[in-house]
């Protein structure tokens, strides 16, 4: 299996749309995603293309000391590999290169997969978002703290 985390390119974003549906039941769409590659000068998507197809990716927006995660998955099939954990720390050491202090994300309340890695990277929970997801679900902001050399 080859693999490796690189820039989303505009040939990406159906497959990343697919995938989101897939994982999510929703996506963030076509449009957003390309407005963001195209016009936001703060979004960073970054996707984790495995044996020539997008098993992932995750989208931040870096702006000053700070910084979120828009979306982030894995495909279903490439779960339980450590594709999560590889691409994950590929962001926090953008983060940390980009000089980010603090980065944050929502992570569905119930998703317990998602919830064990984002502990295992230092996320603290900050807050509940009730009923955050179209589906009435509840969202935990998760906050993570990033040591920046001076």
């Amino acid at each position: 299996m080859k693999f490796q985390i690189r820039p989303l390119e505009e040939k990406d974003i159906g497959e990343i749309v697919r995938g989101e549906e897939a994982i999510f039941g929703t996506s963030l769409g076509f449009d957003m995603i390309y407005s963001d590659l195209k016009l936001n000068p703060f979004a960073h998507y970054l996707v984790l293309e495995i044996d020539g197809r997008v098993g992932g990716y995750i989208g931040l927006w870096i702006h000053d000391d700070t910084a979120e995660v828009v979306n982030f998955y894995v495909a279903s099939k490439y779960q339980g590999h450590g594709f999560g954990t590889m691409i994950l720390d590929f962001a926090v050491k953008l983060c940390a290169m980009s000089k980010v202090k603090t980065l944050s994300l929502e992570v569905r309340e119930t998703n317990e997969a998602a919830r064990h890695l984002y502990d295992k990277f230092g996320f603290e929970f900050s807050h509940k978002r009730i009923h955050y997801y179209q589906d009435g679900s509840d969202a935990l902001v998760l906050i993570k703290n990033i040591e920046v050399n001076k």
